[in-house]
């Protein structure tokens, strides 16, 4: 009986000493087949220069024009995949002709790598904008923001949101919102009015920072930040950024990188090949609240319907530059260019074209300063997998070429980029 009981406990206590030394080796090997798939993914953005002038070639004799930025982030798990498949399963990618012969290191891989990355300059930025200054970036993020959440709109679907008390009892309008996100990253210490109607911001006219909301949270008050957000999730401490506001506007699927609506790491300019048309909506609408796309709702839907379609069909981008898209606006350009070849395809009066609107010469500017057709920040999700244990890297990376890393440094943008944010889970 003696014997038993030792025999039974010797049993347990190497039998859970044996799980917990393979669970660990598990995890190490999930953390740097992670590692190898987000070093991959950056070699890939990097060498996109490279990949453009292959292709641009057959981009001109299509349009005319000279290719853009090729998102070959888009496919980056299917290019990475190989490099993360075990032997047992790449039958077929060796039936589609890649070679593994000559590979060294690629034997006996023992799980998965999967990995997202997405441009930042697809998403409404909410942070202090790289490239503008003072009342210019106040009035360019709330104007965003204002149109984003339906503002313009006189019964917008999300009214609902800002007509319910929080936990704390406290009512929170879109301008409050708007207000509270400004004043977190502003430098000064007066509060943010901002005038939909005029599309500007002031400051100094009804008090000071310090007379905020945070500092009535009990024990746990505190008091604005005066200075630009590190991660996203730093917007869960701004007024009104509740549960509700953060599915709908932030981040409607959990940890999906490509479902993100705002970002605080982009420059602030949106790229016209990358966002989605509801934000390429509300920066026109930013700009011309008046005109018929953005007072219309039907006028509205085609235009995000016709674009969604179009983006379906063609996945390639679709601008050169910040002045195609708004051709395509007024419904400008030849046979090559995207209006004309809907107009072509679909007929002049067809029910399914919005009607194009005139953007006067000023707002012209506006819109065509606030847009680009480049990305030069993603977000790179990389997640390795082995047995039962699963490892996510979370990173933004930065391959703007004109970072300078902060003085007394020197240097220069390396090949793979510079990372913003790193975060294992």
């Amino acid at each position: 009986a003696i014997l038993g009981v030792m025999l039974t406990d010797m049993h347990e206590t190497t039998g859970t000493a044996f799980a917990v030394s393979t669970a660990q080796r598990d995890a190490l090997q999930a953390e740097y087949m992670a590692k190898s798939a987000l070093n991959l993914t950056r070699l890939l953005i990097g060498k996109e220069p490279e990949v453009r002038r292959f292709v641009d070639p057959i981009y001109r004799a299509a349009t005319g024009r000279a290719a853009p930025q090729l998102p070959v982030w888009d496919f980056v798990d299917q290019i990475v995949s190989p490099f993360c498949t075990p032997e047992e399963q790449r039958d077929t990618l060796t039936q589609l002709g890649i070679d593994f012969g000559d590979t060294v290191g690629f034997e006996n891989l023992p799980g998965e790598c999967p990995v997202v990355a997405v441009s930042e300059a697809g998403k409404i930025h909410v942070n202090d904008p790289i490239d503008l200054d003072g009342a210019r970036a106040r009035n360019n993020v709330a104007s965003q923001l204002f149109s984003l959440t339906g503002g313009f709109l006189q019964e917008s679907p999300y009214d609902a949101l800002f007509k319910t008390e929080d936990e704390n009892g406290t009512l929170t309008t879109r301008i409050d919102l708007i207000a509270a996100l400004v004043d977190w990253w502003d430098r000064d210490i007066q509060r943010t009015d901002y005038d939909p109607g005029a599309g500007q911001t002031r400051t100094g006219g009804t008090g000071t920072e310090d007379d905020s909301v945070y500092q009535l949270i009990g024990d746990d008050g505190y008091r604005n930040k005066n200075a630009p957000f590190d991660s996203i999730q730093e917007l869960r401490l701004i007024r009104g950024f509740n549960d509700d506001f953060w599915t709908t506007f932030v981040e409607p699927l959990p940890n999906d990188p490509k479902a993100r609506v705002m970002t605080v790491y982009a420059s602030g300019l949106v790229n016209v090949n990358e966002a989605s048309p509801q934000i390429l909506l509300g920066r026109i609408c930013a700009v011309l609240p008046e005109s018929t796309l953005c007072a219309d709702p039907i006028e509205s839907l085609k235009f995000t319907q016709i674009l969604t379609t179009v983006r379906q069909l063609i996945p390639i981008p679709l601008f050169t530059k910040s002045a195609d898209f708004v051709d395509f606006v007024e419904g400008k350009g030849s046979e090559k260019d995207l209006y004309g070849m809907l107009v072509g395809f679909l007929g002049e009066n067809s029910e399914l074209m919005f009607t194009p609107i005139e953007v006067p010469g000023e707002q012209r500017k506006e819109i065509e300063r606030s847009m680009s057709t480049s990305a030069r920040i993603f977000t790179i999700q990389a997640t390795g997998v082995v047995g039962r244990s699963e490892v996510r890297i979370d990173t933004v990376v930065n391959f703007h070429e004109r970072w300078a890393p902060p003085p007394p440094n020197t240097g220069r943008m390396p090949g793979l980029g510079v990372f913003h944010y790193y975060r294992v889970n």
